[in-house]
């Protein structure tokens, strides 16, 4: 979506998040010029999923900031990295013998920098968007420590509950399938080669191009490259992905869910590509009907995998969720169901 005549402002943000010493979370921020802070009537937070951090929502190619699309309809749009990702950097995640950072510490970052926004604009309750793990943390948080806070809520490839064999084939201990493998350490590094046989691999067409701009995967890693200070210290380059976010992927797909659907109220779209292998249509499609959301929506991009909000159908993304954050919603006040 191009975001038109607007002129955007963006900023970045060094949130305070006492609960781990010396613990800043990063924040991008975009809004349009002359918008002050407080003069908007919804504002919107992104997060992330295992890998990728706030990057993945404001890529600089034409038409791919969801945080630039956002903010042209009228929302201030914000973007988090949880703790030990992108430029939210842990000296703890160093000295960790285990994987750092799971849903529990997700949600207690979404939940600092959700009063942050709140009180910068002025506002009770946010929007906020999930993808990929950041579809469970946004999940839980919406059923326990946001449930008051939040207005409406999007969950981009969302994972709940479905057993996953390729996934547990790579999480599981070799000897003992029942158990995460003891051997994760508090992070990983992610290179490009990893990242492209992941994605070519999800499009079922010879030639990936079709499917993916190599402009935009370039901007994507580099991104991640840069939010990591140790990332170019090897080569090829890698940056450093927490590994929590395994043990909490270990869980949904083993059929044990992280939190009750039936806890979260307010309005809700679920959306993801059909050709997801992560994001199954069953594990979607069986989170929708357990939301008591009286407000809810599926929808599925064609031709699009799991990284469809950076592939070449990506508009339809951005279209479904700026027009589900924006619109107000009938019958009710236009700022969601209570």
């Amino acid at each position: 979506m191009d975001p038109g005549p607007k002129t955007l402002v963006s900023a970045t943000h060094k949130v305070p998040q006492p609960d781990e010493a010396g613990l800043l979370l990063h924040v991008r921020e975009r809004r349009p010029q002359g918008l002050p802070p407080g003069g908007a009537g919804r504002a919107v937070l992104f997060v992330h999923g295992a890998t990728f951090s706030s990057g993945l929502w404001d890529l600089r190619p034409p038409g791919l900031s969801f945080l630039d699309a956002v903010a042209a309809a009228g929302m201030p749009a914000y973007a988090l990295d949880i703790r030990g990702h992108g430029r939210s950097r842990s000296t703890v995640m160093e000295s960790e013998g285990g994987p750092y950072a799971r849903a529990g510490d997700a949600i207690r970052d979404i939940d600092r920098v959700a009063d942050f926004l709140s009180a910068r604009e002025g506002l009770a309750r946010v929007c906020l968007l999930g993808g990929s793990w950041g579809s469970i943390t946004a999940g839980l948080y919406a059923a326990t420590l946001g449930r008051d806070k939040l207005e409406r809520l999007v969950l981009y490839a969302p994972i709940f509950s479905d057993r996953n064999a390729d996934w547990l084939a790579l999480i599981a201990d070799p000897s003992d399938p029942s158990r995460p493998n003891p051997a994760l350490g508090p992070y990983r590094r992610v290179g490009e080669a990893e990242t492209r046989m992941r994605w070519d691999a999800e499009i079922p067409l010879q030639d990936k191009t079709l499917w993916r701009d190599e402009a935009v995967f370039r901007a994507l890693l580099e991104d991640a490259f840069d939010a990591d200070p140790m990332a170019r210290d090897s080569e090829p380059p890698a940056f450093r992905a927490p590994n929590g976010t395994l043990l909490d992927l270990f869980e949904a797909f083993n059929r044990r869910p992280l939190y009750d659907p039936g806890a979260i109220r307010v309005p809700v779209l679920l959306i993801r590509g059909t050709f997801d292998p992560t994001s199954t249509r069953a594990d979607a499609t069986g989170l929708f009907d357990r939301l008591a959301s009286p407000v809810k929506r599926y929808v599925e991009i064609g031709e699009g995998a799991h990284f469809v909000s950076a592939e070449r159908n990506a508009w339809q993304v951005i279209d479904e969720v700026v027009g589900f954050l924006g619109r107000p919603l009938a019958g009710q006040d236009g700022y969601g169901v209570r």
